[in-house]
């Protein structure tokens, strides 16, 4: 298992490259209090169907089918759009959309901005980050589930240019296009196609980039490093991608890609690193303390983390008094 301390300096080396793409899942927008994924799906349930029950074996997504199922059965759909829309647009009762954590992540160096959240939490940020006394900078969205596809082109060829990004991807939908949304098992097959299956000896199948989800997950993973935030990476398709790279590439045990991963115990530890390794991923560690019963989990200590590599990349967001702190904590 490579030290934290040696995976950070990896991870700074490359975003001082500018090569490096941002993929930022729910758990990096739980901060201004959007829900994540399996929230999303309970809040649902709490509206649409309470009396549905969730076998101990239905996967997560299989139930959100169900549910969605039951919201067609009543003709409930306008009602579940209104939801979606109005759970992910802009909060009314906060005056930013983000938080010093995201101002500051977007100024490590990546080179794009990719998302599966549906919210516009990132754009917030960059615009924030990079305004200037000349004006405002203008960083729009781009929804990978609508029908202007000639704009992720544009996404791929701006990632040459060493500019601030303007735009971010969200490949999962865009909460102002709440029908294109993917969220339910179906959701995921419409875009997708089928879930990936492994033969005996572990090697993807079905591998036919016959989607353009997998067309873009394919060539982001393939052409450039990805740090994962905010992520569990559990996502089969996610998985099954990174899989499919692997073997075309031969790239063997490679670590070419990071994720800041919450740990709690050294065991978490050891399982995450053997996890990630096989889809030859980096972790960079950060605690977690173990949460009391009933209560949520403190991510706290990944603010320090994009603060200290703030501070190790130069990114005029961090306060004086953090970069000060900060730098005595490195320097102990």
């Amino acid at each position: 298992m490579v030290d934290n301390e040696t995976a950070k300096r990896q991870l700074v080396s490359t975003l001082k490259s500018r090569r490096a793409v941002l993929l930022a899942g729910a758990g990096s927008s739980k901060f201004v209090g959007y829900p994540r994924w399996g929230e999303l799906v309970k809040d649902m349930r709490r509206m649409f169907a309470p009396h549905l029950v969730v076998s101990d074996d239905m996967a997560p997504m299989t139930f959100a089918n169900e549910i969605v199922a039951e919201i067609r059965r009543t003709k409930e759909l306008p009602a579940y759009y209104n939801f979606l829309e109005r759970t992910f647009e802009p909060r009314p009762d906060r005056a930013r959309l983000h938080d010093d954590l995201h101002v500051t992540l977007v100024q490590l160096g990546f080179c794009g901005l990719v998302t599966t959240n549906y919210e516009p939490v990132i754009e917030s940020a960059v615009a924030e980050a990079f305004a200037s006394d000349v004006g405002p900078f203008r960083c729009d969205y781009i929804d990978l589930c609508q029908d202007r596809v000639y704009r992720v082109f544009d996404f791929f060829r701006s990632l040459a240019t060493g500019e601030p990004p303007r735009w971010v991807l969200h490949l999962h939908g865009y909460y102002r296009n709440p029908h294109g949304i993917i969220l339910t098992e179906e959701d995921y097959r419409r875009r997708y196609g089928e879930h990936p299956t492994y033969d005996e000896a572990g090697r993807a199948q079905n591998v036919i980039l016959n989607s353009l989800h997998r067309k873009v997950l394919w060539t982001l993973f393939a052409t450039h490093p990805l740090v994962f935030l905010g992520f569990s990476l559990q996502d089969g398709f996610f998985v099954h991608m990174l899989q499919v790279v692997r073997e075309d590439f031969e790239l063997g045990f490679d670590l070419t890609h990071y994720a800041l991963m919450g740990y709690t115990t050294e065991e978490d530890k050891k399982r995450i690193w053997d996890y990630l390794r096989r889809h030859n991923t980096m972790p960079i560690f950060y605690h977690v303390p173990e949460a009391p019963t009933g209560q949520e989990q403190d991510h706290s200590d990944l603010k320090r983390l994009i603060n200290e590599l703030g501070v190790q990349l130069g990114a005029p967001s961090v306060s004086s008094g953090v970069t000060d702190i900060t730098r005595r904590m490195l320097e102990l």
